[in-house]
């Protein structure tokens, strides 16, 4: 894959601001999922999900501090009580990030999330890592099932991940050989 095509983003928000409903639109725009796959809530579904919300959080204040590029998003413009300009001005106010060109959402009702991925596109840049430089991974997440082993998700940020490579973690030295590689969308694809 292209990696001028990819983009890593988080989203970030209070508690019932629509983060699930937003990545739930956002996978339906996209194609990530086929209808028959698609259900009420699909990142939510997962009990670990429900029973501590949406991993893919971020601290505002973090991406401040790491110059990460931030897209405001002011979402539930549906609702009677939206009062977007308000909202606006809080942002910059309180967070000290311009806001004039925050995209107005309803994920609920599918409005603006089209222009929420253009804005993605446009201004979160894609990865720099080098493909034919040396292997170099981070494990964000990782498990133990029963049938295939060890399941663990990665970032490759340099080279590149094969069939029947040996790997080596950096914290213990321990090597292993890579079984089965695929990518999230969010189902696992082989």
């Amino acid at each position: 894959m292209d990696p001028s095509h990819i983009r890593n983003f988080s989203i970030t928000a209070h508690i019932d601001h629509g983060k699930s409903t937003l990545a739930d639109r956002l996978l339906e725009v996209t194609g990530a999922l086929s209808q028959r796959e698609m259900m009420e809530q699909v990142l939510d579904s997962m009990d670990l999900e429900r029973e501590r919300g949406i991993t893919i959080k971020a601290h505002t204040y973090l991406a401040l501090h790491h110059n990460l590029e931030i897209l405001p998003v002011i979402n539930k413009i549906d609702l009677p009580s939206a009062e977007p300009d308000k909202i606006r001005e809080q942002i910059e106010q309180v967070i000290g990030l311009d806001a004039t060109e925050a995209v107005l959402a309803s994920a609920k009702q599918g409005i603006g999330v089209e222009e929420i991925l253009e804005a993605v596109v446009h201004k979160a840049p894609p990865p720099k890592g080098n493909p034919d430089a040396p292997l170099r991974a981070l494990i964000f997440d990782s498990w133990f099932d029963p049938y295939r082993g060890v399941i663990t998700l990665v970032r490759v940020v340099d080279g590149r991940l094969r069939l029947g490579q040996k790997i080596r973690l950096w914290a213990n030295g321990s090597s292993h050989e890579v079984e089965g590689l695929g990518y999230q969308t969010p189902k696992a694809v082989p």
